[in-house]
């Protein structure tokens, strides 16, 4: 299991809360620039709604924001962490998950880095051992079975690569955050298991949000969702005129269809 490290400077980090703690922003971008981050997203969820569910996966806000963490390794921040959680256990199955893709969970205004080691308390502590201990079998039976999982494939696909992220998804994700931090989070984009209905609708939102409330190009719209992994119905790279299809309502006949 790979051990994150403390937030580095001017690093990008994704925001996560309920409504009250992301509703002022530029608030939360400030908190963090003091701090050397810049936030790349916003996800938000209603006030209550994790803390009432024993299964953080049925949070849309939680697995887009898990999800655009791990997919360009940056930090996950909690600015309010026991208001808008609650659960320790939410808190320690957030860290665990991220400390496996190497990346951290940030706590409170100071951006703590969750505790990997010593753990919250000592119940915490030995319930992250018990983990650690059946992640490591795990990796020790299929290294002497010579099996090759999907993780160790990715795994493998990162490492030949620069850790670094790619000068072009850097200057989109810091021409998000400077547009959310102008105009407010952004609406909530679909998930792998999201509908695709519900996936069209949500999209058609993010890029009205994106044209039509910051103002930006098609072009620069359509480089800001590739840049989060969203691709076309069809599974291909959006471009202008596949943006301009999706607001004239285009893709919404295909789906009813």
């Amino acid at each position: 299991m790979n051990q994150p490290q403390a937030v580095p400077e001017n690093a990008f980090v994704v925001a996560l809360g309920d409504y009250d703690t992301v509703r002022l922003p530029g608030e939360l971008a400030m908190m963090a620039a003091q701090h050397g981050a810049t936030i790349a997203e916003f996800h938000s969820f209603e006030p209550g709604e994790v803390a009432s569910q024993n299964d953080l996966a049925a949070s849309e806000a939680v697995i887009a924001a898990l999800g655009t963490a791990i997919a360009h390794r940056i930090d996950l921040w909690v600015p309010n962490p026991r208001a808008d959680l609650v659960r320790e256990e939410h808190l320690r199955r957030l860290g665990l998950v991220l400390q496996r893709h190497g990346v951290n969970l940030l706590l409170g205004p100071h951006l703590v880095p969750c505790p990997t080691n010593a753990g919250l308390n000592e119940i915490d502590f030995a319930l992250r051992i018990e983990v650690q201990a059946v992640d490591s079998l795990d990796r020790a039976v299929i290294a002497a079975a010579g099996i090759r999982t999907l993780e160790m494939e990715i795994e493998a696909a990162f490492c030949a690569e620069s850790k670094e992220i790619p000068h072009e998804v850097r200057y989109e994700l810091e021409v998000l955050a400077a547009l959310q931090q102008d105009n407010g989070p952004a609406p909530h984009l679909p998930t792998p298991t999201t509908p695709r209905k519900d996936g069209v609708a949500m999209l058609k939102r993010y890029v009205k949000w994106l044209v039509d409330e910051c103002g930006t190009s098609r072009s620069l719209a359509a480089q800001i969702l590739n840049c989060l992994g969203q691709r076309t119905p069809a599974n291909r790279l959006w471009q202008r005129g596949t943006i301009s299809a999706l607001l004239g309502g285009r893709y919404d006949h295909r789906v009813a269809a």
